[in-house]
């Protein structure tokens, strides 16, 4: 395998779980995955967004917010996506790092944090791109895995 790569983008308040498979040769032994997202805080709060974020804050405060809490809550709002790595159904591990350009080393040897040390010889590689809020119409992300051929 030498790269699989996948570009796409998420609207506003998309919630939910997108996965990804590739067939991977049986020369191949460790991965290198690279995972990629934009618009990681809200770039222009709206009249919804500001009633959401003041009702929310009544509902955890008890109280109505200032205008100076609202902006300062909705500051705190973050994109956020996580990555799981499955191998024909065994799980290797997920990336919960709060950033928007990731990658991680997985080979038998070495294993970046949140993973395991792993062959990937043949099989299904599975990814899965866990999305837990998307603030921003049009968010664009890009997932690429670049296979590593078994040492001789």
């Amino acid at each position: 395998m030498n790269a699989y790569q996948v570009k796409g983008e998420l609207p506003k308040g998309f919630l939910g779980h997108i996965s990804y498979e590739t067939i991977l040769p049986e020369d191949n032994e460790g991965i290198e995955l690279r995972f990629t997202f934009g618009k990681r805080l809200m770039e222009d709060p709206g009249d919804q967004d500001r009633n959401e974020a003041g009702e929310a804050w009544i509902r955890n405060m008890g109280r109505e917010a200032s205008f100076e809490e609202i902006d300062r809550l909705i500051g705190m709002e973050k994109t956020e996506i996580n990555v799981s790595v499955f191998h024909n159904d065994a799980y290797i591990g997920c990336a919960h790092r709060d950033e928007t350009d990731r990658t991680a080393v997985i080979s038998p040897r070495e294993a970046s944090e949140g993973f395991i040390p792993w062959s990937f010889r043949g099989g299904v590689l599975k990814i899965v791109l866990h999305v837990y809020q998307i603030l921003n119409e049009e968010t664009p992300y890009e997932l690429t895995v670049i296979g590593k051929e078994a040492r001789r």
